[in-house]
């Protein structure tokens, strides 16, 4: 398969799932009205972000299954079964009755749900990164920025979605389309996948006799410099993106009192520009230093996160654009470089299972837990500058851990240009 084709039919998949993944989130206030008892709305919307964090709590189970498969099986079967499964489980919530027609049974099925949901995503987001960067290495952070471009793709049709569903003409039943459609075009990705070749790195890792009989257990032996590096970038990105983009909605709405058409629209135009600027940003990376442009992102969110979100509040339409903007050009700059830099620092047969077990753990701590955080922090205690000190603390607490490994990979590198 030529290597567009490899790209389209790996990304179509990555696109698909996190574009019904986010769409939940972008649609909590719709949904909670749905799945819960309407008469406390404040406690029904913590209680779908709840539902929300119980499909992370289940990511290390699925890259723990699929970054096994990846490891001992192939690249292929492993994203091809992981796709399989949120096929099946997006489809359930699409077909899933609400709170008024089966009573408490409704959020009982969702969870579960969406729990099968964590797994595939878990062996989705890794395997796609590693199975592209090892198809070509000829320019590695384009290669690996196409994952992250992938997902910030679906976040952009999930946004557009929740942008057109939560216009007032709408029918009710319409939230259920996005889910249905997911699933069916999943079918179409899935026999994609099954045309593709399995990568020659694997292969002659396989040949070799390099892979290992316990990839996890390997990775922790052999690569703790990636494990660690990994879950430094996923702390981050988790805390950044739901919070710089999924969040800044809620607190658009509810705080800048923007209608919820108007702000939706908003992070959407945020999301696809980040779109935009991730292949633009890798392409950049690879003919110039992309270990310097992955810091200097981490580096800006550090002190232009409490802007962006306190752009959410001002309740100014042009204020809030100007913050997604901020966020579109930080988020390009590390999500097109941090796969190349954290997969480098893998052996090809702890690859696939060391980069989804390091990032699925980290993200069902920081990822699964960042609404609530947000939440909790404006709601509860009151702190409006609350959500972007959260997220400069946790861009810190990335630059600190990958730092002096970064320095060091990219002082190897250049002494052998």
């Amino acid at each position: 398969m030529a290597s567009k084709k490899i790209i389209f039919a790996t990304c179509i998949g990555t696109l698909l799932e996190w574009a019904e993944f986010t769409f939940f989130a972008y649609m909590a206030d719709q949904l909670s009205s749905l799945f819960f008892s309407s008469q406390d709305l404040y406690l029904a919307r913590l209680k779908t972000y709840a539902i929300f964090a119980t499909s992370y709590l289940m990511r290390p189970i699925g890259a723990v299954l699929f970054g096994y498969i990846g490891d001992r099986h192939g690249r292929k079967p492993a994203i091809i079964g992981a796709l399989l499964l949120m096929a099946l489980a997006t489809f359930g919530i699409g077909s899933l009755p609400t709170y008024n027609t089966i009573g408490i049974a409704a959020p009982i099925l969702l969870v579960l749900f969406r729990m099968l949901q964590g797994i595939a995503v878990a062996g989705e987001f890794n395997g796609a990164a590693v199975l592209l960067t090892e198809q070509n290495q000829q320019y590695p952070f384009l290669a690996g920025s196409w994952t992250a471009c992938a997902a910030a793709c679906g976040m952009a049709v999930g946004g557009i979605a929740a942008t057109i569903l939560t216009a007032g003409s709408m029918p009710i039943w319409c939230w259920r389309v996005p889910f249905l459609l997911s699933s069916i075009i999943a079918l179409i990705a899935m026999y994609l996948r099954g045309t593709m070749q399995e990568t020659n790195i694997f292969k002659l890792a396989k040949k070799d006799n390099q892979l290992f009989d316990s990839p996890v257990y390997a990775a922790w032996k052999y690569n703790k410099e990636g494990l660690l590096c990994t879950a430094a970038f996923a702390i981050f990105i988790s805390v950044f993106v739901y919070t710089g983009n999924i969040y800044y909605k809620t607190m658009a709405v509810n705080i800048g009192k923007l209608n919820p058409h108007t702000a939706a629209t908003i992070i959407t135009c945020g999301i696809l520009l980040t779109t935009i600027l991730i292949p633009i940003a890798a392409i950049l990376a690879d003919k110039t230093n992309g270990y310097k442009i992955c810091l200097s992102g981490i580096l800006l969110a550090i002190i232009f996160s409490p802007i962006i979100m306190g752009c959410a509040q001002s309740g100014n339409i042009i204020l809030t654009l100007i913050g997604q903007i901020i966020y579109a050009i930080i988020d390009a700059m590390v999500s097109a470089t941090m796969f190349t830099i954290l997969l480098n620092k893998f052996q090809t047969g702890t690859k696939y299972s060391g980069s989804s077990i390091a990032w699925s753990v980290t993200t069902a701590i920081f990822g699964g837990s960042t609404l609530l955080v947000n939440e909790l922090l404006i709601g509860h205690f009151k702190l409006l500058n609350g959500p972007g000190l959260y997220i400069s603390i946790s861009a810190l607490i990335c630059i600190s851990i990958v730092l002096p490994t970064t320095s060091r990979q990219n002082y190897v590198i250049e002494q052998h240009k």
